[in-house]
């Protein structure tokens, strides 16, 4: 019998991360080849083909934010316990892509020349800068995986595990 630890718990909530993005059960019949959703988002040349196709139709911005959180979903999925971030790295991590939202709603709305940008929370926050390409749109280094995330840094900078995707 397997062991429950924080680290399951984090794979299992990589794996409802992926169902909710994908629209696919673990197990789908949808999936070619009968792979797990995920080795099939693993095997998935451009990421957001991946995505439920009824979230393909949001916003550019959405989707973004939406494969930024799958990155973080397929951290949680690493084959090596270790390699897994902790729940709390994982809740850093999707924070950051939240605070990265509301900076972009924040200066779309100063260059339309709006005195006072919409906020979730009272005061701005800030926030470290990031690329300015998203990892997530970068090319796999071949035909079987897809590029890392930013968040990879952002989790090898909090911990000394080796990153799955660096």
């Amino acid at each position: 019998m397997m062991k429950i630890t924080e680290k399951s718990d984090v794979y299992s909530y990589g794996v409802v991360a992926l169902e909710v993005l994908t629209g696919k059960q673990p197990i789908d019949p949808t999936i070619p080849d009968g792979l797990h959703v995920v080795d099939w988002v693993r095997r998935c040349r451009d990421r957001a083909d991946a995505l439920d196709a009824a979230l393909r139709g949001r916003s550019s911005p959405e989707v973004e934010e939406m494969l930024q959180v799958m990155g973080v979903a397929l951290l949680c999925v690493s084959a090596t316990p270790d390699d897994r971030p902790t729940m709390k790295d994982v809740a850093a991590m999707l924070r950051e892509i939240r605070l990265e939202r509301e900076d972009v709603a924040n200066v779309d709305v100063l260059l339309k020349g709006a005195s006072s940008p919409p906020r979730h929370g009272d005061a701005p926050k800030a926030t470290s800068s990031t690329s300015s390409t998203p990892p997530y749109r970068q090319g796999p280094s071949n035909s079987n995986s897809c590029s890392s995330s930013s968040f990879s840094a952002i989790y090898s900078s909090s911990n000394k595990a080796k990153s799955p995707f660096g």
